[in-house]
């Protein structure tokens, strides 16, 4: 056996190993291939009705917020025209409520004094 012989010799060797390594890649890659194709399938049949779900609890939750916003509003102008109300109330009645009272405390001292001024 000649030095060319047992190169040819290693290098078929080498080549054969090269090729049981790059075929037990192939394998592992196509298991590996396989099971991410199972894992898309699985998302697909999970994740998306989920995903449908929560567009609509979101939708839903939009509506509900413009609701609460329309209601906010609505509170806030009734606090508008009751502030309003109350006020002319005060400007209204407080005057003469002040008014009758100072009649009233003036004419217990005008009584008082013609009781004790009579006696």
């Amino acid at each position: 056996m000649t030095a060319g012989d047992l190169a040819a010799v290693v290098a078929g060797v080498m080549s054969l190993a090269a090729v049981a390594v790059l075929t037990w890649a192939a394998l592992l890659l196509r298991r590996t291939a396989l099971e991410l194709r199972a894992v898309v399938a699985e998302v697909r049949t999970e994740a998306l009705p989920a995903l449908r779900d929560a567009s609509a609890a979101v939708a839903a939750a939009g509506g509900e917020i413009e609701r609460v916003d329309q209601l906010i509003d609505a509170a806030e102008s009734i606090s508008a025209r009751i502030d309003g109300a109350s006020r002319v109330a005060y400007l209204a009645l407080s005057k003469p409520v002040i008014k009758t009272a100072a009649v009233a405390t003036g004419a217990q001292r005008a009584a008082r004094r013609l009781r004790s001024s009579g006696s």
